[in-house]
Parts: C-alpha cells; structure tokens; sequence
C-alpha cells in the first residue's frame, strides 16, 4: 500500500530553489529526481484562490474561495468561526478519508475549525491562532503553535532580530510535532504545512535583494532568506529520514516569491478619464488640498501621458488613495488589484448602470477590454493579457470573479490612486517588500513505479495536485477535477 507524505511549505519558490540548491542537499537531492519543479498557481497567486485550488483541485471559479477587496477579506461564502463549507469535504484528504485511507493532515490554509477525518486533522484559526482538532480527545504531547503576528514594531528594524527567531522557533515547534505525529502510526496520507517562509520573504526580501529600490546595503539581515531555505531543508531531511524506502514524498508551494514591485499603472484614473467612473460630487474639493513637496512620492511618465491624449505637468499634485472616493453606484467600471500588491487584477462593470444608459455590456466589455490591451509605455506594453472572465476560467461560481481579468508585466502593480499621473514609481517600501508570484513548487521523490503521464508542453497547474494525490493512493473516483493526474502506474515496457 502507497503512502503519501505532503510536505507544503507557503511561498517556496521555485527560481530561489535553484539559486540556493547548492546549500539545500535534501531539498536538491529531489529537485534531481523528481519529474517536475514549477507549479503555476491560481489567478490570482492569492493565499484562499491558490490554497483552495491545490486543495480540490478545482479553479477559482468552481471552488469560490476568493478574497477580493471589493468584499472584505474572509473568502466569499465564509462566516468568521464556521469551517469553510466550499473547501469542508472537497479536499484531497477529505476525499481519501471517504475512500478509506488513514489521514494526518496539519495546518492546512482554510480550514478551520477542523472537521471529521478517518484519522486527525488539526487547523490553526487564522484570527486568534487557538488550535482545533479532531478528534477532540487526540492528545498531543506537543504544543502546535501559532505563529507570532507581525505587531507594528516588529517591522522595524531593531524588533526583525528577534521577529525571525520567533518564526524559527515556531517552524521547528510545528516540524517537531509533525514529525511526531507522522511516526506515530503508518498514514496512508500525511499533510503538514508550514507557512512562515511566506512571511520571511514579505518582510525581508529587500535585505537580500540587491536590485531592490528598498535595498539598504550589508546588513545582519542579508541572509535571513536563505537561513529560512536551510531550515525547511533540514525539515525535509529529518522527515525523508523517517519515512519507509517506499514512501512517496511531495513538496508543494501554491504560489512563489518575488520583489514588489514600486511602479503603479492607475486603471482607476484611466477609467476616470474614459468616463466610466465617476467621483462623489463633493470629492473634488478635498482632492485640490496642496501636501508638501515631502509627500509626492510620484514620478510620471511622459509617454503614457501622452499615449492618453494628456499634457504632462511639471508640478504633479501629490497622490493619495482615492478608492474611498468612487462613486459606486454612478460608476461604470472599477480596476482594482487581485492577490496583493502584484501584477494581477480585474475589472468589474456595474451592468445595472450600463443597461440604464442603454450601452450593451459586452460590447462594452469588449471595447474596454481592447483599450487596456492597447496601453504603452516607451512603446511597450503595459499588460502581458488581459481576458474576459470565461476565458479564463469556467464554473459556478464566475459571477464572483471580475468581468476582466488581467496581468500587468512584471515590473508593475495596480495602484488605485485618483488625479495622479497614469504610471507613477513610488516611495520604497520597507516593511513588506516581497509579494507572490505565480511560479510555485511542486517536488515528488522516491517513485518507485510511477512515471510522469503529461509530456513537456503541459503546464503543471496547482489544480493537478490533488488528482495526483488519489492516484498516487490508488483513488479513481467519479469526482470531476479541472486538474490531471500528473503521474501513471508503470507498465511492464516501461520497466524494461
């Protein structure tokens, strides 16, 4: 009988792990061996959309995890202290479990309170940290603790010291206790995931990034990033060294790392201009109140200025964030960003004001969608795509996702400023000063009797994960996926 160990570490980044291989032997030893390395995530690479995709194996649109500024930040359909019902027995493990399988699942994004599995889960509440498991009466002989929040002053840089000792101990307390738990009885299927590398990158990448605007020379900082690689390379060794000769492993990040990006593209001053979104009445006033010269953080690009039909200003008034101001109602449409401060974001078209002024909505759509497409700077453009919802993904929960989807190139963010120039580079930012990316990790090592079944042209999909997983455990169900199982069984010819 096949056991699958997952190891899931949040915000493992493919290009990093090749950049510090050298000093990772456990992680690179299955870098060596196994078939695969990047994963793609969701659009966007957000923690709910990309989790929850890995996790059913379903796109953003048929498992309707998302988080969008539009509506708060708890995923759509969620009541704070209820578990998720969109991802409670949709999961890989909820799907082994009716199969049968013995499971151990820990910590996994999404899915608290813990519900009822043939075995244990445990889940961290994301609001308080308090742990829920079940079944209730499981003891642990070890603490499984949350990790610290980020207080105010521990984004500065006499309080990171001791920040980063404390995720490091929190992760060794977690790996401890997992590793435990894994020894404790043969699982069919073990799941422990481990987020604090995330917030390690959020916070210190412009130390180790020397191409970063943020970038403030040699400091004891320099390092923290790759220490934090080692560390989750230790705990994959000790995890590898208790496992049976036959066991599979996985590794799996849901999304990768990068540098925040500090130009902003303002599709909200676009539409403004187009006419599309319309400010408050009264806004305008407050919008004329001078700042020092100390606050204009922008700098404006001439030819997109000009690609706009604007005439550049010499003395730019200073942008503050206008999201507040947006008419909603008399607005047409409204940009904002999707998955953080990145390349991704959407536009959403209010179809009840359209049909009010008698303008068809997809012709509507159309044309807005080809405009943006449309926009340069220096000649080049702005946007690598953008697309209609449905061309970008299919399912029952669409209406959710915006009307236009788009990515920005990389070097670029939504910003979401009003009467500012349309491109604007700002002010280094410091404290968080990584962001995702979409390039996650997927890692399989020891297949003793599978080999892959996708070819080289195949893009691995966090939606190919859990169908991966069944069919590693042997589970060929009727559930429909929008991911594939990645892996077949040998044949005989195979083995020749």
């Amino acid at each position: 009988m096949t056991q699958v160990v997952i190891l899931g570490f949040d915000g493992l980044d493919a290009d990093l792990l090749r950049v510090y291989g050298p000093a990772l032997p456990h992680l690179r030893r299955l870098m060596l061996e196994s078939p695969f390395l990047e994963l793609t995530s969701s659009i966007p690479p957000d923690t709910y959309p990309a989790w929850g995709s890995l996790y059913t194996g379903l796109n953003p649109a048929n498992h309707g995890l998302l988080s969008l500024p539009i509506s708060g930040q708890e995923p759509a359909g969620h009541d704070a202290g209820e578990p998720l019902a969109l991802t409670c027995g949709t999961t890989f493990w909820d799907l082994a479990s009716a199969s049968g399988k013995r499971i151990c699942v820990l910590n996994p994004y999404l899915a608290y309170p813990a519900w009822p599995v043939n075995g244990v889960m445990l889940a961290l509440s994301p609001h308080d940290g308090s742990m829920s498991i079940t079944p209730e009466e499981y003891e642990l002989s070890l603490a499984f603790p949350a990790l610290p929040r980020l207080a105010e002053q521990a984004a500065r840089r006499e309080q990171l010291r001791t920040f980063y000792h404390e995720l490091v101990s929190c992760t060794l307390q977690q790996a401890a206790l997992g590793l435990e738990l894994l020894q404790q009885e043969r699982w069919d299927l073990f799941f422990l995931q481990l987020n604090a590398l995330d917030v390690v990158q959020h916070l210190f990448w412009h130390y180790s990034d020397l191409s970063d605007p943020a970038y403030p020379g040699q400091s004891e900082h320099l390092t923290r990033i790759q220490s934090f690689y080692r560390l989750c390379d230790h705990i994959v060794g000790e995890i590898r060294a208790a496992l049976p000769a036959e066991s599979i492993l996985l590794v799996v990040s849901a999304y990768g790392h990068g540098r925040r990006s500090h130009q902003r593209v303002h599709l909200n001053e676009w539409l403004r201009r187009q006419g599309l979104l319309v400010v408050q009445r009264r806004s305008p006033r407050l919008l004329e109140r001078p700042l020092s010269a100390r606050s204009r953080g922008y700098l404006a690009s001439d030819e997109l200025l000009a690609h706009a039909g604007l005439a550049v200003r010499e003395h730019q008034p200073p942008a503050r964030s206008r999201s507040h101001l947006i008419d909603e109602e008399r607005s047409l449409a409204r940009a904002f960003s999707l998955g953080g401060d990145g390349p991704f974001g959407g536009v959403t078209l209010n179809r009840q004001g359209l049909e009010e002024q008698g303008r068809d909505y997809e012709e509507v759509r159309t044309s807005l969608q080809q405009e943006i497409h449309g926009l340069r700077s220096r000649g080049c453009p702005l946007l690598r795509w953008v697309r209609k919802r449905e061309e970008v993904y299919q399912g029952s929960y669409l209406e959710r996702l915006p009307d236009l989807l788009f990515e920005l190139q990389s070097d670029f963010a939504i910003g979401d400023d009003l009467y500012v120039p349309l491109l604007t580079t700002q002010a280094a930012r410091r404290a968080i000063s990584g962001t995702h990316r979409k390039d996650g990790v997927l890692l399989i090592g020891n297949l003793l009797h599978h080999e892959p079944k996708v070819n080289d042209m195949h893009e691995i999909t966090v939606m190919d994960v859990a169908p991966t997983v069944l069919s590693l455990l042997g589970i060929n169900n009727a559930v429909r996926f929008d991911g594939q199982p990645l892996l077949t069984l040998r044949t005989a010819g195979s083995l020749s």
